[in-house]
């Protein structure tokens, strides 16, 4: 399946009806992933840029019917015939889940942990934007440990995927 390109995305959004802050939300995560991924390759990394743009327009698409855990099951239903970008609704929840938590939180038993370079700077953007707003990892991680409490191994999940990414883009 063909790459989808950002007018596309964009549409298939506001044909799900998904809500004009998620969309706004997700139009930060997505330029801010594409800084992310920019730098990245300027470091001599290849990493698919015009699908990081479009596919971190459409990480939340879940949301036009859950706010909960399962909107990135929901994302993946929606894009089913675009497995590329299915996955990416699926494994930017959470900082990853892996099969046993996802059970516990009633989703399909499955680990939702993201694999590919392209998924890894999605799932991280996302989980450094509230909202609209960029925050700092420290931010992400206290909101998380708020939430989740300070042990769960999502934090730490987090916290790798911080040092990942910003080793791979030099920050």
């Amino acid at each position: 399946m063909s790459l989808l390109t950002r007018d596309q995305a964009l549409q298939k959004l506001q044909l799900n009806n998904v809500h004009r802050d998620v969309i706004e939300h997700c139009l930060t995560v997505s330029g801010f992933a594409v800084e992310i991924a920019e730098r990245i390759r300027a470091n001599g990394h290849q990493v698919d840029l015009d699908f990081i743009e479009t596919a971190s327009l459409l990480h939340d698409i879940g949301r036009c019917r859950t706010h909960g855990i399962g909107h990135g099951v929901e994302g993946a239903r929606i894009m089913e015939d675009h497995p590329r970008y299915a996955r990416i609704c699926e494994k930017h929840i959470g900082g990853g889940i892996t099969k046993e938590e996802a059970v516990e939180l009633g989703l399909p038993a499955r680990d939702y942990l993201p694999e590919t370079l392209e998924e890894k700077i999605i799932c991280y953007a996302d989980k450094l934007t509230s909202g609209t707003e960029r925050q700092n990892i420290s931010e992400a991680v206290k909101k998380f440990s708020e939430r989740l409490g300070p042990g769960h191994p999502t934090i730490e999940r987090i916290k790798k995927l911080h040092e990942e990414i910003t080793e791979l883009a030099g920050y």
